[in-house]
């Protein structure tokens, strides 16, 4: 063997060790290795597991374990840097998997089906968007894979102070959170609240959305007889309205419930000033702006103060049409809100 010094007058024995002669990219890709940068130690895991039926890459914490167990059979694994653990398990079946999802332990019951590459997801689908809990649409829609598994128009029953109502998907993306970011999945309901409400006491529209009544007193009640389970998943998102008063100021709220714009459900503007956001996809798709209260056709409220105007406020009439009145009159509410 040769033995030479190097510039620095240090002793060089044999070839220096580097990616090239450890772990080349070439049997990175030959081993399919997902890890950014993966370890020899990595490969021959690998390597080992190779006889296995399928490969999972679970989502979870990164520098967590993720455990699988069926029938005495362990097995764990290490959440790399691109936020997934990836196991082989021997068999198709039942297994119980064990990981940590925003710093909360999950336990959950995982039947691997198919054989080959499957990605793991911090949540569960049912069957429909009404077959699956809230806490799980909020996780698809904060990872921002709602589309993936819903689509606009899909309802979930939800019950409110004792009654059963619907909402639906109304959009994707659409509303801006408070803390940032944008919010996956926005709803509304698919019919009016029973009750009728004002939108004032008394027949203004000064201050607009931001201190009327039904943002402030009405929809704040409302918020409060949701189950909890939505209640705990439910964003801030900031809404754009007129200031009202017959002004053209567009002042910004956080709401997690909200009364839509005119431009939201139109598409344009008939009786609100610009400004007021833009059209859902439920909307824009054409679909019938008709609500119904107690089984009949009913007016429902905009949030959108009626411009050039101090007493009334936008609606949808009867017929799906733009419409206005003054701010004392009941109408009926269909309220949105974002997961």
């Amino acid at each position: 063997m040769d033995i030479a010094l190097n510039p620095a007058g240090c002793t060089v024995v044999g070839t220096a060790l580097s990616k090239a002669n450890l772990l080349s990219d070439t049997v990175k890709e030959a081993l399919e290795l997902e890890q950014s940068d993966p370890t020899v130690n990595d490969a021959l895991y690998a390597l080992s597991q190779k006889g296995s039926p399928a490969e999972l890459h679970v989502l979870a914490d990164t520098g967590t374990t993720v455990t699988l167990t069926k029938s005495g059979k362990t097995l764990s694994a290490t959440v790399g840097s691109d936020g997934y653990a990836i196991l082989y398990p021997s068999e198709l079946g039942d297994w119980t998997m064990v990981y940590t999802y925003d710093g909360t332990q999950k336990t959950r019951i995982y039947t691997l089906e198919v054989i080959g590459i499957v990605y793991v997801y911090p949540f569960v689908i049912g069957d429909s968007l009404d077959d699956t809990e809230w806490a799980d649409i909020a996780i698809c829609s904060e990872l921002g894979m709602a589309e993936q598994f819903f689509k606009v128009g899909d309802t979930k029953t939800v019950n409110i102070n004792g009654t059963n109502y619907e909402v639906q998907i109304i959009g994707f993306n659409h509303d801006t959170k408070t803390a940032g970011g944008k919010a996956g999945i926005t709803f509304q309901l698919v019919d009016c609240l029973t009750t009728a409400y004002p939108m004032n006491s008394s027949n203004t529209n000064v201050g607009g959305w931001t201190s009327s009544v039904m943002r402030q007193t009405t929809l704040k009640t409302i918020l409060s007889q949701l189950p909890s389970a939505l209640q705990s998943v439910l964003k801030a998102v900031n809404k754009l309205t007129s200031a009202g008063n017959q002004s053209t100021t567009i002042n910004t709220t956080s709401d997690k419930l909200f009364l839509l714009s005119e431009i939201e459900i139109f598409g344009t503007t008939t009786y609100s000033v610009a400004g007021e956001g833009s059209q859902y996809e439920w909307y824009m798709a054409g679909n019938s702006k008709i609500k119904y209260r107690s089984g009949s056709a009913n007016a429902w409220w905009e949030r959108s103060p009626r411009s050039g105007d101090t007493t009334a406020f936008c609606y949808v009439n009867g017929s799906g049409t733009a419409g206005n009145n003054v701010a004392s009159a009941s109408y009926g509410v269909s309220f949105g809100f974002c997961v």
